[in-house]
């Protein structure tokens, strides 16, 4: 291995009596920062695991010094702070770069095709790694690697108010996430109003917007259940334009092929494990709405065809905005190996019965073990 500025090394070095022969052990400590808070799943699902993961199968050679909560690097400081090895490993949430990754803008633009989380994380995981070769690209040209992806719960209708048909849809104002959901907000007749998650409680409570489009854990994680009353449970997809463990190339390419090999696999458990945090934090807050006045309701038949129409119309937008505004000539067979992708990635989940170590080895086996560790991300 070579010595490098971003390792930390503790060179344990026996002298022999009567001579000069002796060994040498070195550990490497790696700089992760994540902006998620503490107990975000993004941390406890994610982070944690994965440098538990990595330390215990490299026998200690590998250990971490991290940052939470934006500690050492805020969401939009991460890319130029990994490009500029103040991190060695950090998480990117892509759509705050637009300009920088247009591949995931198109991804991000496919967001509700899918509302089965662990098969979005999986899916978009082995597409950018085996598949979209201009994915990866935009990552090295950075000096960047990726290796994983993650997915949030299903979107959802936080309300004050009742939304039981199309009518009652329109002439609505939004919290939107922006891209799909800014267009689906337009076409039901509604209006787009993009304010950030830690914003939503005071929007919904001053009427800045009368919906939230965001999935239920926010009741809790942002006290939605004080102001609104109703989540109507119609499933909108998920976010996961994200790049979860975001490697400095530099960093990676001084690691040993067997390192490169241990992260990668570790990042398996790390995605399945911020997706299946997601997956729990809803849980607890759709147990703990009635107590705090909120009604979970069944989206009607109306809506739900709605929704399902607006999605396979804005295929067609979606392949014009690739090719308009992101430059990508080739949408349409981006769009179909990823459709495929989830296709298969839902059948896994299936068979797996959602069980989260099955799917960790599944991402194992189906993704990572096709991965050259000696050459990818070089």
């Amino acid at each position: 291995m070579k010595l490098n500025s971003r390792f930390t090394h503790v060179l344990i070095v026996g002298v022999l009596a009567m001579g000069v022969a002796g060994s040498a052990i070195s550990k490497t400590t790696i700089r992760a920062s994540s902006w998620h808070p503490p107990k975000h799943p993004g941390v406890t699902g994610g982070y944690e695991p994965f440098m538990d993961y990595v330390t215990k199968t490299s026998k200690g050679e590998i250990d971490f010094k991290f940052w939470a909560g934006g500690a050492l690097l805020g969401a939009k400081d991460t890319l130029p702070g990994i490009e500029n090895g103040i991190a060695d490993i950090g998480v990117l949430a892509l759509t705050y770069f637009p300009a920088e990754f247009p591949y995931f803008q198109l991804i991000s633009n496919l967001a509700m095709l899918s509302s089965n989380p662990p098969a979005v994380a999986a899916a978009v995981t082995e597409f950018v790694m085996l598949d979209c070769e201009p994915c990866r690209k935009e990552f090295t040209d950075k000096g960047l690697v990726f290796t994983s992806s993650y997915s949030t719960t299903p979107y959802t209708l936080i309300s004050k108010v009742p939304l039981n048909s199309p009518e009652d849809l329109k002439g609505k104002k939004y919290r939107s996430a922006g891209t799909v959901w800014d267009r689906w907000t337009a076409d039901i007749g509604g209006t787009s109003v993009n304010v950030s998650a830690a914003e939503m409680f005071e929007a919904l409570d001053r009427g800045g917007v009368d919906v939230a489009v965001f999935s239920p854990s926010a009741l809790q994680s942002y006290s939605l259940w004080d102001v609104a009353k109703y989540d109507i449970m119609l499933p909108l997809g998920t976010y996961a334009a994200m790049s979860l463990f975001t490697m400095n190339q530099g960093f990676w390419s001084d690691l040993t092929t067997e390192q490169r090999k241990i992260l990668l696999d570790g990042s398996a458990v790390g995605a399945m494990g911020v997706t299946f945090g997601y997956m729990k934090s809803d849980d607890t807050a759709l147990a703990n709405a009635k107590e705090h006045g909120v009604e979970i309701v069944k989206p009607s038949e109306s809506i739900v065809k709605q929704k399902n129409e607006f999605v396979e119309r804005d295929l067609k937008q979606v392949s014009s905005i690739a090719k308009d505004r992101l430059k990508i000539d080739d949408a349409d067979k981006w769009i179909t190996q990823y459709r495929s992708l989830l296709v298969k990635w839902e059948g896994l989940v299936d068979k797996s019965q959602g069980d989260q170590a099955a799917l960790v080895k599944a991402m194992q086996d189906e993704i990572y073990a096709k991965v050259d560790p000696a050459t990818y991300g070089m």
